[in-house]
């Protein structure tokens, strides 16, 4: 059991600007709407301050807000006192500034953490929840519904996704394995292999980008010949994080590969740091004005 007034964990926090986070994104009809990285949703502020904090220490992200149910509040590291009048800057600069997360009541084992937001964020939520009606001009489709979904079971090549794209979170990838197909000549910049479907290579490990660029129709007879028709694709192939390398493609490589079965295709989403808000998504960072009244504003 952890009593009333214990550290739980120490907050680390990175610095940023509300400017940061703000992207200009283009609808369907040509008109632009300014909209939020997401990340806005769990960084710390003030509505009279233009910085940001964004906590990064493991499991803060899992405590939730109860207005309640709280047992849990964050408080200054005692070392941190110097770096409240430096500028956005030197904070970016400094791995200093920090909060710890401190148990207000007793927290029993199996007990799930609550943090109090504050009536601001509260009410915020509260009108979003009431207000929210989806766009009409923004219609979104998930990566999941995409792939289990036969309105997109043909894919759309690189062109085609020039006059019809698909949502800005999702994209494609594909099931290859380039070490199968490793045969590159010194200073070769372009290659192109047929995809062979080796064993085990329908597997998350040898999932990666691709881009389609072209989609070619074929015909196949079943053992009682009745005609199949289906389409294969070509692609280029891309690195992902995580890769070993004797799977990674030579930087400035072009790998294409042909004949790439549709069940060899997904759709993916975006990883969150890079995925921008939705339109009419929730958007409210500032979870902190207490602090910084009493501690000062950048």
């Amino acid at each position: 059991d952890i009593h009333a007034g214990t550290s739980i964990a120490p907050v680390p926090v990175i610095a940023l600007s509300k400017g940061s986070l703000e992207t200009m994104k283009e609808r369907t009809d040509g008109t632009v709407v300014k909209s939020e990285q997401l990340l806005k949703n769990y960084c710390y502020g003030h509505p009279d301050s233009d910085l940001l904090l964004y906590p990064y220490s493991h499991g803060i992200n899992l405590v939730n807000h109860h207005s309640t149910k709280s047992n849990v509040k964050l408080r200054w590291w005692n070392d941190s006192s110097p770096y409240f009048n430096r500028t956005l800057l030197e904070l970016q600069q400094s791995s200093r500034l920090m909060f710890e997360l401190v148990a207000t009541n007793p927290i029993k084992k199996g007990d799930e953490i609550y943090m109090d937001y504050g009536d601001e964020w509260d009410n915020a939520w509260q009108n979003h929840m009431e207000s929210w009606r989806p766009d009409p001009n923004n219609f979104h489709v998930s990566a999941e519904t995409m792939n289990n979904n036969d309105d997109f079971h043909v894919l759309r090549t690189e062109n085609e996704q020039q006059l019809q794209p698909y949502p800005q979170d999702v994209f494609t990838s594909c099931y290859y394995r380039y070490s199968d197909n490793n045969l590159l000549k010194p200073n070769q910049k372009r290659s192109m292999v047929v995809w062979k479907p080796t064993n085990g290579m329908i597997s998350l490990r040898n999932l990666r980008p691709c881009r389609i660029i072209q989609r070619d129709p074929m015909t196949n007879f079943t053992s009682s010949n009745n005609q199949v028709s289906f389409h294969i694709y070509t692609v280029i192939v891309m690195n992902r994080p995580g890769l070993k390398e004797s799977e990674r493609i030579p930087k400035g490589h072009v790998h294409v590969v042909s004949h790439v079965p549709r069940n060899a295709i997904v759709f993916f989403r975006k990883s969150v740091y890079i995925r921008s808000a939705l339109a009419r998504c929730f958007s409210q960072g500032d979870r902190l004005g207490i602090y910084f009244l009493r501690s000062g504003k950048t």
